[in-house]
């Protein structure tokens, strides 16, 4: 118990620095671990293990949690291809640098495969600060990282029981397809019911949680998988909305409590990279800061993704994982790999988790987007030349309310929208439409947007629209944006634009309904 009190005030420090200093957490804690090591401030192995095991065990369970295959319905080849592409491009090339600078091919093997996945932990906490889980691109990238997760669970399976033979790679397989079906079937059935419909009261319901947890981790011990395995499979059966939302409130104490214990042991385990080392290390890490944001970018533009999509998504997902630590400690497990392999991986990690949230913000993916060819080239995509037009940015939920209003009107309307499937229909429907991201310069100057009469701006970021009307400073054409909070409403005000409350719009329609329908009754 000491060592465990000795190891939360060391993970207490660590967030006070964050706090103070305002960077990534997880690398601070694995730092934390790095000094305690220099320091000769050594854990009780038995400690260290257990928290290790029960920390990780614990993170991939709550990561299981965020990734509910429903959540990208609709984008099925987006996500398998982006996700399949780029899982498969970085692998390769881990292997290859790895292999290149030296390594024997069973380690290379495990670098590539450990650095090929994106952290799920990080880039749903950074989606949901964010506010863009469920913007389209936040879909798209949810779904890659069920795809990478689910990929390297299956390698992992088969690089641990290959040298076993094909018998024990086909047991390991079978075991693993019948660990999938059973999270199918507690996501589809079970929990739902359990969760949602037996009115348990949250102890209860905590405690059953759990057991979700213990009993998938139990059965992968019974079948020979690595329990990490069961873990992230518990956390998918309980998925489901809103099933998640009830258990990611039940079970967010627990996360909280080992984080920082798993990344503070884990640092503890580090030692300081050799020269060879790190140049392998700052391989590996710049081919995932550089090559997966160009990867994923290409693959998803070729996909129909807007540029600023495609570009969100692969500045996201250029960063390894808890996932590449799984990996590696599956390969130290079972004598495949040295500890110079992990402490390679882990840097790249630290590396890796402390630079892209710093770096995969607006700013950066609005200066990208101008090196793209311009996704619109001019009017005559559009039609004739344009002037004096009504402009709507973002079709939505409304957009067919209100272009019906101003075609009624007789007005001369395009659309632009970042939804190839809308667009598509529109166009088919015989209206102008473009597809592109309503944002960006190149899209606004294609289709003359400082020579409109009016713009109106539905799109989901209000940020997006106060981009669009600095664009088109000096003298703008009249601007109604779209907008959720007073505080929004206010920097559209100030910005010469005309915002729209949602509440009050809502509002004001539901009391015309009721006019309409009740009071004349």
């Amino acid at each position: 118990m000491i060592d465990v009190a000795f190891l939360l005030f060391v993970a207490a420090l660590a967030y006070a620095i964050r706090r103070v200093l305002r960077v990534p957490l997880i690398p601070l804690l694995l730092l934390s671990g790095m000094v305690l090591r220099y320091l000769n401030l050594g854990l009780d192995e038995d400690v260290a293990r257990n928290s290790l095991d029960m920390g990780l065990a614990v993170l991939v369970f709550g990561a299981g949690m965020e990734l509910n295959p429903k959540r990208f319905g609709g984008r099925t080849r987006a996500v398998l291809g982006i996700g399949l592409v780029q899982f498969l491009a970085i692998g390769l090339g881990g292997v290859l640098i790895s292999a290149w600078l030296g390594l024997a091919w069973m380690s290379a093997l495990y670098i590539g495969l450990a650095i090929s996945t994106s952290s799920t932990l990080i880039i749903i906490r950074l989606l949901k600060s964010r506010q863009q889980m469920f913007e389209p691109f936040g879909r798209i990238v949810t779904g890659v990282l069920l795809v990478q997760d689910l990929l390297v669970i299956l390698l992992i399976v088969l690089l641990t029981r290959l040298p076993d033979g094909g018998i024990a790679v086909a047991q390991g397989m079978g075991g693993l397809a019948f660990l999938l079906v059973l999270s199918g079937i507690g996501l589809r059935y079970i929990m739902p019911y359990v969760v949602l419909r037996m009115s348990l009261d949250d102890e209860v319901l905590g405690l059953l949680i759990l057991m979700v947890l213990f009993a998938f981790m139990g059965i992968s011990y019974l079948l020979q998988l690595p329990v990490i395995t069961g873990a992230f499979l518990a956390g998918v059966s309980l998925s489901a909305f809103p099933v998640n939302s009830v258990a990611r409130g039940l079970v967010s104490s627990l996360t909280t409590f080992f984080l920082p214990l798993f990344f503070v042991v884990l640092g503890s385990l580090l030692s300081w990279p050799s020269w060879d080392e790190w140049q392998l290390i700052l391989a590996l890490t710049l081919l995932v800061l550089v090559g997966t944001p160009m990867i994923v970018t290409l693959i998803a533009m070729r996909l129909k993704l807007t540029a600023r999509a495609s570009i969100e998504s692969g500045l996201l997902l250029a960063l390894t994982s808890e996932f590449s630590l799984v990996v590696m400690l599956q390969g130290l497990l079972a004598e495949q790999v040295a500890l110079e392999s992990f402490n390679i991986v882990a840097m790249v990690t630290v590396l890796t988790m402390t630079i892209t949230p710093l770096v995969a913000r607006d700013q950066l993916s609005r200066r990208l987007m101008r090196l793209l060819p311009n996704p619109v080239a001019g009017p005559k995509r559009v039609g004739a030349e344009l002037e004096g037009h009504v402009i709507l940015l973002g079709y939505g939920r409304g957009g067919s309310v209100v272009l019906k209003a101003l075609v009624k009107a007789g007005y001369d309307v395009l659309i632009v929208d970042d939804d190839p499937v809308v667009v598509r229909t529109l166009i088919e429907e015989d209206n102008r439409a473009v597809y592109g991201d309503g944002a960006d310069p190149r899209v606004l100057d294609a289709i003359q947007a400082k020579q409109a009469k009016l713009i109106i701006s539905s799109m989901r970021r209000v940020a997006d629209a106060e981009m669009v009307m600095r664009q088109l400073q000096p003298n703008p054409p009249q601007l109604v944006v779209r907008v959720f909070e007073p505080h929004e409403a206010e920097r559209i005000r100030a910005l010469g634009g005309i915002p729209v409350l949602s509440s009050e719009a809502a509002g004001e329609e539901m009391m015309r309904w009721f006019n309409i329908t009740i009071a004349e009754r």
